[in-house]
C-alpha cells in the first residue's frame, strides 16, 4: 500500500508539473487577448473570462474558489456608477475569473496593482490632455490594467512567492 501512495504522490507532482507551463501559456495568452480586445473594442468577451475560469481547473485549489469574491468590489463600484462610464459587467467578471485561477489574496494583490496602474496612467492622460488643452474625455479601459496586475500576481507565485 505504501508503495503505491508514494507512486499517485509522485505521479500527481509530474502531472502538475506538465501541467503549469500549458496553463502559464494559455493565461497569458488570454490576458493579452483580453487586454487587446478591451483596447480597441471597449469590451470583454464573456468567452475570455470563461477561458480563464476554466483555466483554474489545470491547477485546482479548492481555497482558489473563494477567489470569486474578488468580484465584489467591482460589482460594487459597477453597481454604484450605473451611468455607462464607469466599471462594466465585463470588468466585474474579469475580475471573478483572475480571482479562480489566482486565488482570493492574489486575486486582491492583482486588483491592487492593476487599479494602482490604472489610476497612475489616468492621472497622466489627465495631465497631457490639459496640457495639450483638450477638453474631450477620451474612456481609459480597465481590463488592459487588471491582466498585467494579474500576470505579475501569477508569475510571482509560480517564481516561488505565494501571495
Amino acid at each position: 500500500m505504501a508503495v503505491d501512495s508514494v507512486f499517485w504522490e509522485g505521479a500527481s507532482i509530474a502531472f502538475r508539473q506538465i501541467l503549469l507551463p500549458i496553463q502559464a501559456v494559455l493565461f497569458l495568452s488570454l490576458l493579452i487577448a483580453v487586454s487587446v480586445w478591451d483596447i480597441s473594442k471597449r469590451t470583454i468577451p464573456d468567452g475570455l473570462q470563461v477561458g480563464i475560469a476554466a483555466l483554474s481547473l489545470l491547477q485546482f485549489q479548492p481555497q482558489h474558489l473563494l477567489g470569486i469574491l474578488t468580484a465584489v468590489p467591482y460589482l460594487a463600484v459597477a453597481l454604484c456608477c450605473q451611468n455607462g462610464k464607469g466599471i462594466g459587467g465585463g470588468d466585474v467578471k474579469l475580475a471573478g475569473s483572475l480571482g479562480l485561477v489566482l486565488g482570493l489574496s492574489g486575486g486582491l494583490f492583482a486588483s491592487v496593482i492593476g487599479l494602482t496602474g490604472f489610476v497612475l496612467s489616468g492621472m497622466g492622460f489627465q495631465m497631457y490632455r490639459r496640457y495639450r488643452k483638450k477638453e474631450e474625455q477620451a474612456p481609459l479601459p480597465l481590463g488592459p490594467f487588471l491582466a498585467a496586475g494579474a500576470a505579475g500576481v501569477y508569475f510571482m507565485n509560480v517564481g516561488g512567492m505565494v501571495l
